[in-house]
């Protein structure tokens, strides 16, 4: 992260973690923040940390998410932030993305 935030670059993706320095550092420059979140405590973790938009990936996303599937943990999360949203995880088209 020292050197994205040094290079400053635009947008910078972190997960887990203490990331207040990532986002206090990135948006003196203008820069955002991109959570990847597994779980509604996650994500409640990083919109207090200051992260502009949050990564939902559930446990399809080759096992790196929780035990909650994407179709069910990005509705959830929807509910209780209103940061935008990207999900990730076991969408194989467009098709699966409009589900």
């Amino acid at each position: 992260a020292e050197v994205a935030l040094q290079e400053q670059v635009p947008l910078i993706n972190f997960s887990l973690g203490k990331a207040e320095w990532i986002a206090e550092r990135a948006h003196t420059y203008g820069g955002k923040v991109l959570a990847t979140v597994t779980t509604e405590k996650h994500a409640r973790s990083a919109e207090l940390m200051g992260a502009d938009a949050l990564l939902v990936t559930g446990h399809e996303a080759a096992a790196h998410g929780g035990d909650v599937t994407s179709l069910v943990l990005v509705p959830c999360l929807r509910a209780k932030t209103n940061l935008p949203i990207v999900a990730a995880g076991g969408f194989a088209n467009g098709q699966g993305l409009l589900a």
